[in-house]
């Protein structure tokens, strides 16, 4: 089962932004004025920090046996494509982005859990 988690930070308190659009946006690497920057080489460094087990098989992509993600970093956002992970290893991941005031962003259902 494929599934991506995103996340990333307003400068603002969340004033009914249309979480879709900017999600499409940071998808595609743009700039959206009201998203903060985030501290990628902090959050990278984490990330290897926690998934310190997996196996890298190119810059971004790591494994674990049959489960695998993708990251994908800028400094306004993040995404994880997750591949046959199981709800621990993603729920770890979410505690990540956590830890830097990123909530996810589920595109599947389009919601925000703030």
């Amino acid at each position: 089962m494929a599934r991506d988690l995103s996340f990333w930070k307003y400068k603002e308190k969340n004033e009914g932004f249309e979480h879709g659009k900017i999600y499409e946006k940071l998808s595609n690497a743009e700039f959206v004025e009201e998203v903060a920057e985030i501290p990628v080489d902090l959050v990278k460094a984490e990330i290897e920090k926690v998934y310190n087990g997996w196996e890298k098989e190119e810059e971004n992509n790591y494994i674990l046996g049959s489960e695998k993600f993708e990251l994908m970093l800028t400094n306004q956002f993040a995404r994880i494509d997750c591949y046959g992970m199981t709800d621990q290893h993603m729920n770890q991941m979410i505690d990540v982005m956590d830890k830097f005031d990123c909530p996810l962003y589920d595109s599947a259902i389009d919601v925000r859990f703030e």
